[in-house]
């Protein structure tokens, strides 16, 4: 130990004699606790920060901090103002806090570090000597306060929300103009804020997101240092999981204030997204995925504020700078799976945002050089709609390019999220289901255009084509799905979808018995991945669910030996358990909705098939319950950076193989799928409300409520006898007025006879009159001596003629009486059947009370 006396000369004893270890540090401990003059003090901060610098590792390194770690409080609390002392002071306790193996649990760093916090005062402290300006001290205090947060974090956040001040003087140094302590700032503020909310909140409302968007900007966005990926990795920790401070960002524009980091070089008046070409050193990559993430934690599915976020965000163009990085840029794997996520977060259930999307436009990526590489000065392609290159990207159909199967995942999750909850978008892309025809003008070009249901079903079609890529038909088959789910018009346009040409004899076949067709073949095919017959099923399941007349056509005649051969399949113990398992679900599917009355195969039919084998169906579909495929089916299908780079290092597949939605519809229908392949077919048709649970128990009636329910039904009793008189009494009176209308119908009948009868008559004396008048007429010479008879004749017809009028002015004035007593007797028989009707609906509640 005689390396304490050639250091510390000073130090020695009265005779000159060199002193042991321990006594010099004893002394040095006194030196800081009795001292009273300040250079005394500083003189012995200086020695034991000499002490632990010079020998970290030495063993009498804990003796110092055992015996002066109280005076080094002691001092940091009385001298914090003087700047030299608290250097020194400040470094030495950062060492005697520092623990130099993690895993073990005594490691005197911990030990200290908790002496040091017990007391929430030293940490308070340290809050107040941030307010000197001086480099090292500053630059010392939050070196020692992440020291202290590495160690006892939770510990050190409650001391700081102890200080109402606290936490702004650390906000306070990220305006700091040196960049080192600016820096360190920011490291100490990323962990001091990993965990708590409280924290969080409090930094928040300290103006920190626009102090961290200046320092991004001031480093040129996602072009800059490592700074710019610490500010939003500090963003990260303030906005996930955090709807407050969410609000905050947004209500403080600051979403605005997202495309401009990621730098969008596109022309947002362009007819269409162009093709980028960047330099992506690691550090932009990094910085770049960092803000795309940034986006999707502001838009988590099924968070509060999502809708208004996603809706802020494309007003200010997001979608834009996300479709270049995610669709048509040379950018990376993982800057291009984050963008497409991206793309998948900001439209997810949000029509309005679907709609804006589904307009856009983008360049076709060129076509790959010599050496397979994008070329810049390649030609590109034709432009077409983002949901082609999405698909495209999917199902690697993309002018040779290589997709890492992260971005087809991700891009298979966008097109979803483009149809989520918009039925109409669903309709939208079935209906491009159908093939282009063959004098298709682009189809002398290599890179020929596709419509987005073309190219699904080409894929799904030439499945052979595919067998060192299982993926394209998974994913296919996938997106297929999802475009057809929950949508019953969507399936009835992809069930008119007919493969084979009439005109040259070929038999049409329906699309569902095309994929059905395509399944058993890839079964039989020894060398077929798993994924690709899991893929056909899952397709098939999500088509047949909850679909009758997809069902009718999946059982359709034609189909028959195709039946047959999936009841072999499910049997087939060569087959993978998973596809085992959905053979299983599909055929339970059938029978579960298998309710069209033009079905050719009815229940009664398929029970008979299916009764020898129910034990079997239970076990394959517990099984497949049980099975890591459906346990571990990954969320919004995302494949880990872990999985992508085993199966990148060793030419492996992910281990994806079904999507958390067709997984979760098999959890949520598992157990009624088994009930009803159970089920006789007769019991379908009765009563599906009636439960079977068993009834509730009678509950316990008093005898006091048992007297009051007998007088009630007394009442009731005497009420409807009384009742019962009525009727009685009014359908006699209703009886008797319709013997009256009858009598009145007689009168007007025989009256309407007399009438007519008048009329002719009439008719008869005037022309008789008319013919007399007119020979008079002829002889007016011989007027003198006209006959008397003839003038009499004429004046008795005149005569007749008016009783005759008379007689029918009675008439019809007796005709309109009649009616209108007729019309009296009609409302007063609705009076009474209104009456009887009421009195009729009384006596029935009655006697159901």
């Amino acid at each position: 130990m005689d390396f304490f006396s050639r250091g510390y000369t000073a130090l020695r004893g009265e005779r000159g004699q060199p002193q042991s270890a321990d006594e010099t540090i004893e002394k040095l401990a006194d030196c800081l606790e009795t001292a009273t003059l300040l250079e005394d003090r500083r003189a012995g901060v200086l020695s034991l920060k000499g002490l632990v610098r010079d020998w970290p590792e030495h063993i009498c390194i804990k003796e110092v901090g055992n015996k002066s770690f109280p005076g080094l409080i002691k001092v940091l609390h009385t001298d914090h103002k003087d700047v030299d002392i608290t250097k020194s002071l400040l470094e030495t306790i950062t060492i005697l806090c520092t623990v130099q193996h993690q895993q073990d649990k005594d490691d005197k760093g911990f030990k200290f570090t908790d002496y040091f916090i017990e007391d929430s005062r030293n940490v308070t402290i340290l809050l107040d000597v941030l307010e000197e300006f001086d480099f090292y001290v500053r630059y010392n205090t939050i070196k020692l306060l992440s020291t202290l947060l590495a160690n006892r974090s939770k510990r050190i956040q409650e001391c700081i929300l102890t200080n109402p001040m606290g936490i702004s003087r650390l906000v306070d140094m990220l305006d700091d103009k040196r960049d080192i302590i600016r820096n360190e700032g920011l490291l100490l503020l990323i962990g001091l804020t990993r965990s708590n909310t409280e924290v969080q909140k409090i930094v928040t409302f300290q103006a920190t997101f626009e102090k961290l968007l200046a320092v991004i900007e001031e480093q040129e966005g996602i072009s800059g240092d490592i700074v710019v990926q610490d500010s939003l990795t500090l963003m990260h920790n303030l906005l996930r999981y955090n709807v407050s401070d969410q609000i905050y960002f947004r209500e403080t524009s600051c979403i605005q204030q997202i495309p401009g980091l990621l730098g969008y070089v596109g022309d947002s008046d362009a007819d269409h997204v162009p093709y980028s070409f960047e330099d992506w050193p690691p550090q932009k990559v990094a910085n770049t995925v960092l803000v795309l993430q940034l986006i999707r934690i502001l838009t988590e599915p099924d968070s509060s504020s999502t809708p208004i976020n996603q809706k802020v965000m494309v007003q200010s163009g997001i979608l834009l700078p996300i479709v270049q990085l995610g669709l048509c840029s040379n950018a990376p794997s993982i800057v291009r799976t984050e963008a497409l996520y991206s793309i998948a977060y900001v439209v997810a259930s949000n029509i309005e945002n679907q709609l804006i999307f589904g307009k856009i436009v983008v360049a076709c990526p060129p076509v790959l050089n010599s050496e397979g590489q994008i070329d810049s000065n390649a030609v590109l392609g034709i432009p077409r709609p983002a949901m082609v290159s999405l698909i495209s990207i999917a199902v690697t159909e993309d002018h040779g390019i290589s997709y890492s199967y992260s971005s087809r995942a991700a891009a298979t999750y966008a097109v979803y999220c483009s149809l989520e909850e918009n039925p109409d978008a669903q309709l939208v892309l079935a209906s491009t289901l159908k093939t282009p025809p063959e004098d298709n003008v682009n189809t002398s070009f290599a890179d020929k255009a596709h419509s987005a249901g073309s190219l699904l079903l080409e894929v799904i079609e030439n499945w052979e084509q595919t067998l060192s890529d299982p993926y394209k038909v998974w994913f296919a088959c996938d997106i297929l799905s999802h475009i057809i789910r929950n949508n019953e018009k969507a399936k009835k346009i992809a069930g008119s979808i007919v493969f084979g040409d009439e005109a040259n004899g070929e038999d049409p076949v329906p699309l569902l018995h095309q994929i059905v067709a395509q399944l058993l073949l890839s079964t039989k095919n020894p060398s077929t991945n798993a994924r690709i017959p899991i893929g056909y099923l899952c397709l098939l399941c999500t088509w047949l669910h909850e679909s009758p007349a997809s069902v009718s056509l999946f059982l359709a005649e034609s189909t028959h030996v195709q039946f047959a051969s999936l009841i072999q399949e499910m049997q087939s113990s060569t087959n993978d358990p998973t596809v085992q398992g959905l053979v299983a679900y599909l055929l339970g599917i059938t029978y579960e909705y298998n309710d069209d009355p033009s079905t050719p195969l009815d229940r009664a039919k398929l029970q008979a098939i299916f009764s020898s084998r129910l034990d079997q169906f239970n076990s394959l579909l517990a099984r497949l319950r049980d099975s890591p495929a459906v346990k571990n089916a990954p969320q919004y299908l995302q494949i880990s950076a872990e999985d992508e780079s085993i199966s990148t290092t060793t030419h492996s597949l992910p281990s994806l193989l079904l999507d958390s939605v067709f997984a979760d519809l098999f959890k949520s229908n598992y157990e009624n799928i088994q009930k009803s392949i159970k089920k006789k077919p007769a019991k379908f048709s009765k009563d599906e409300s009636r439960t079977d649970s068993p009834a509730p128990p009678s509950p316990v009636v008093s005898d006091q409520v048992i007297q009051s329910y007998k007088k009630t039904i007394e009442e009731q009793t005497t009420k409807i006898k009384s009742l019962e008189v009525n009727v009685a009494e009014l359908e006699a009176s209703l009886q008797t007025l319709k013997s009256n209308d009858e009598l009145i119908k007689n009168e007007l009948t025989a009256a309407a006879t007399e009438k007519m009868s008048l009329q002719q008559q009439i008719s008869d004396l005037e022309a008789k009159l008319a013919v007399a008048e007119a020979k008079a007429a002829e002889k007016p010479s011989q007027a003198p001596i006209a006959d008397e008879k003839q003038t009499a004749r004429i004046k008795e017809l005149e005569k007749q003629l008016d009783e005759e009028k008379a007689k029918f002015a009675d008439l019809e004035k007796e005709q309109e009486d009649l009616l209108v007593c007729m019309g009296e007797q009609d409302l007063e028989v609705k009076k009474y059947k209104k009456r009887l009707r009421d009195i009729n609906e009384v006596v029935t509640d009655s006697e159901e009370d």
